[in-house]
């Protein structure tokens, strides 16, 4: 079963890649995949539990959703899930994701090198939540440790309410010299162009999210086909050796993601 509750909006565009590559892995694998979009509210719990049994469901995979699957009244007993998501803390399911930390970590190590001393992390609190703080977390540490000016994260609580006012007052008051970003809306919605700022004259930007939709920019592809097919390889493994229910201790896969280098940053070449 694969358990999916993402906006529809195509904004969550790593999501959409990941729930498309564990159906090729499911059907490379041959394993027969039944969706369930928990948007759906049609779908409670209760149903859930008994459709699950009703089509003999092993194993669930659990996509990047707005909510976590854990805080959903299931009996896990006889099932297999394994999350995409970074997850909650504490972890309650394996799981295969996008490394994070890492993935900031090599972002920011790929702009140290080209001379960047200020970069300043802006992206929604909400996201901040999903992804466990790992983004900010590294992007604090290394301000740190490579002794860099201390830029706080622009930090609005959801992409709907980004200012551009307080965007620019931030900005201009911190003078970050590269920007960092995470959220496909600020793009959708021209919000640097409303705020008077040009790419790359005015100011560069590099997304720690990379996707097709970002023609030109520099920055981390997460790469969402290795974490779907991984989930699906992870759960052969777990099926192989019949470990069902809620796992004592639950592991985790990160899966690195890769640079992928555009022209919107020509000094990160």
């Amino acid at each position: 079963g694969l358990m999916i509750y993402t906006p529809t909006d195509g904004l969550w565009i790593g999501a959409q890649k990941i729930i498309a590559a564990v159906k090729q892995a499911c059907a490379d694998t041959g394993f027969k995949c039944d969706v369930f979009d928990l948007a759906d509210s049609s779908l409670t719990p209760q149903v859930l539990n008994r459709m699950l049994r009703a089509r003999d469901i092993r194993a669930v995979i659990e996509t990047p959703m707005i909510k976590d699957l854990s805080f959903y009244d299931i009996d896990f007993s006889d099932l297999i899930v394994v999350s995409s998501n970074p997850g909650s803390l504490p972890q309650t399911f394996h799981r295969v994701c996008p490394d994070h930390y890492g993935n900031m970590d090599m972002l920011l190590r790929k702009l140290y090198e080209h001379g960047y001393r200020r970069p300043g992390l802006m992206l929604p609190q909400e996201l901040d939540t999903r992804t466990n703080h790992l983004w900010t977390s590294r992007y604090l540490a290394f301000q740190q440790t490579e002794k860099l000016g201390k830029v706080p994260p622009y930090m609005p609580p959801n992409t709907s309410s980004f200012s551009k006012d307080q965007f620019l007052k931030w900005f201009q008051t911190k003078k970050p010299d590269i920007l960092i970003s995470s959220s496909q809306e600020l793009f959708d919605t021209g919000f640097f162009k409303k705020a008077g700022l040009s790419i790359p004259q005015d100011v560069e930007v590099v997304k720690i999210n990379i996707n097709d939709r970002n023609k030109g920019f520099s920055g981390i592809d997460l790469m969402p086909d290795e974490v779907g097919a991984g989930c699906v390889r992870l759960v052969s493994q777990l099926l192989y050796q019949n470990e069902f229910g809620i796992p004592e201790k639950p592991m985790s896969m990160l899966v690195p993601g890769n640079w992928r280098q555009g022209v919107m940053c020509p000094s990160v070449a």
